[in-house]
């Protein structure tokens, strides 16, 4: 009971912090703002998650993600076809940043906005870099990946085109439709990552 209504008010104060983000960015989204709102003590704020920076980073870690993006997740680490796989990583992509949009615009200007969540912005690609190795690895191990193509160039292909700065010019600047970015996406990385069919 008592493990519930803790985890209730984490949630609570979770839901709390994404909303004051999108409504009044990361200025406002004080600890003394959430604890209001959130009808908890500044103190109840701080004990459950910590600063405003471990806040933010708690939106956006992946055991934070919606059940949807969490069965996405499930079914990557079960499939074994090569190109099923990429293109499930290009979807989980897409999804966390639909979802998660004006934490990551915050995390994109991060040191214009404060120098603390620079470092924070590190950690989460170097987190999402390191997360993506285990794929590579594992296509490597298979013999999947494109003759001639190194383990560390597949990483960089992977992880640089699946960034959030990939998805921002062309979905939010240049107005594609997600599911054209995600096709596109898929067919260029499976096209530069993987063995042709018939190779």
């Amino acid at each position: 009971m008592r493990q519930r209504q803790a985890e209730e008010t984490r949630q609570r104060i979770l839901g709390t912090a994404r909303s004051l983000l999108a409504r009044q960015g990361y200025a406002g989204m004080t600890i003394e703002a959430i604890a209001e709102a959130a009808e908890v003590s500044p103190k109840t704020v701080t004990a459950v998650i910590g600063s405003k920076r471990e806040l933010l980073a708690e939106l956006v870690r992946p055991e934070a993600f919606d059940e949807p993006i969490q069965q996405l997740l499930t079914r990557l680490r079960t499939i074994e076809d090569p190109r099923q796989r990429v293109e499930l990583v290009v979807t989980i992509s897409r999804s966390v940043y639909e979802s998660l949009m004006q934490e990551f615009e915050l995390l994109r200007t991060a040191g214009v906005v404060a120098a603390e969540l620079a470092e924070l912005a590190r950690h989460i690609e170097t987190r999402r870099r390191g997360r993506q190795s285990y794929l590579i690895t594992d296509l490597h191990k298979r013999n999947a990946l494109r003759t001639g193509l190194t383990s560390e160039e597949a990483l960089d292909v992977l992880w640089s085109l699946t960034s959030y700065d990939m998805y921002r010019l062309l979905v939010v600047e240049q107005r594609w439709s997600t599911a054209r970015y995600e096709t596109w996406l898929s067919t260029l990385l499976i096209d530069q990552l993987l063995q042709p069919i018939n190779g």
